[in-house]
């Protein structure tokens, strides 16, 4: 089997309404979409949501690294030896978006042609992941209402709220959530590193009171001492995703006292991702596969690599937000059902590319 191209899309959805993340509000949900296509047939996905403010590129630099840097180097590889692949990709520095995209893509191809479906291709510790529910960022009006219809149609039973504007009006958002939902839902809390230290460890108090289970990236985790002492004096367990941009970096928070670590397969890839996830088994540290705000083929990419671990099962995976897209470029809709994603049975990642939707919503690059 070779390599015989490299095909990437910006697929652009339209929101229903504007979404606000941290820092970036959104009309359009925004993505590349990559195929690594071979000359038996077999075809590897990968799909990741990238901004400037979040991973330091875009989705078209993205596809123009794809296909200028890594197409040349990768054609007539042979997919199937990772180490050839993996020497081909590092030929090139940086791009870490590009070579977690590839990794993931390469990672589909292998497990399609082993017949196998790609969590059991990885380690095969389940087939089914607890999945949370996400409010974004949002006025506290009607937010309540919003998680009750996610929870009734989909039978969530954790939540994961964003925060970071103004600390009172986030502490009764979840005073809100508490009062409605009781001890139903677990719920996270994910700051975005919005807060100062001092605010930090003020909403910490309030949260704990609260029950909240974890309390992500409360304020900036830079320089180290900043985040020893936030680990140190925090009431909730703080959950740190930012800073874990490597393994390196997932065992030096973990050593200052991270108490649970966020693996996102789609900015790290699948090899990084493991060697975070064994990291956190050896220090009995949780990790849960955490958002990046996908549509079908990502969220199965974290999905499938959550259900490959068992040190992922504890904390219900993230990547819900394919649930609110009304649209997507896949023939098979990703469902959520009794607060877990069912998982395809099919071979590699379990997505199949609808090519009316794709030309719908999606720009071929180079067009």
């Amino acid at each position: 089997m070779r390599i015989v191209g490299l095909d990437t899309w910006i697929v652009s959805i339209p929101h229903p309404r504007p979404v606000t993340w941290a820092g970036v509000v959104e009309t359009h949900w925004e993505s590349v979409l990559l195929r690594v296509s071979t000359d038996s047939d077999v075809a590897g996905l990968a799909q990741a949501r990238l901004h400037p403010a979040w991973s330091g590129t875009s989705p078209r630099l993205t596809a123009q690294a794809l296909g200028r840097l890594y197409g040349p180097l990768l054609r007539g590889v042979d997919p199937l030896s990772a180490e050839r692949t993996k020497a081909a990709v590092d030929r090139v520095r940086g791009w870490s978006p590009a070579k977690a995209l590839l990794d993931i893509a390469l990672a589909d191809v292998r497990a399609r042609h082993a017949g196998l479906p790609l969590r059991t291709y990885l380690g095969g510790w389940t087939d089914e992941v607890t999945v949370s529910a996400l409010l974004t960022r949002g006025p506290r009006e009607g937010c309540v209402d919003e998680l009750a219809k996610a929870v009734d149609r989909h039978g969530f039973t954790a939540v994961k709220v964003k925060v970071g504007g103004d600390a009172r009006e986030d502490i009764a958002r979840i005073q809100d959530i508490r009062n409605a939902f009781g001890d139903s839902l677990s719920v996270r809390v994910d700051a975005n590193s919005a807060y100062s230290r001092r605010e930090a460890l003020l909403v910490g108090d309030a949260l704990a009171e609260l029950g909240v289970a974890h309390f992500e990236d409360p304020c900036p985790l830079e320089p180290p001492a900043h985040r020893r002492e936030l680990f140190r004096r925090s009431r909730v367990d703080v959950l740190v995703d930012r800073v874990v941009d490597s393994p390196a970096a997932a065992r030096q928070v973990i050593d200052e006292g991270a108490r649970a670590v966020s693996v996102k397969a789609n900015r790290l890839g699948y090899a990084n991702a493991r060697r975070i996830v064994e990291i956190c088994e050896d220090a009995c540290v949780p990790c849960v596969a955490g958002l990046s705000g996908e549509s079908a083929v990502g969220a199965l990419a974290s999905l499938q690599m959550c259900a490959a671990y068992r040190q992922c099962a504890d904390i219900p995976a993230e990547e819900s937000f394919f649930t609110m897209l009304p649209h997507d470029v896949v023939t098979t809709a990703l469902e959520i059902r009794g607060g877990k994603a069912l998982l395809p049975d099919s071979p590699g990642l379990g997505a199949e590319l609808d090519l009316r939707a794709l030309e719908r919503f999606g720009v071929r690059h180079p067009a």
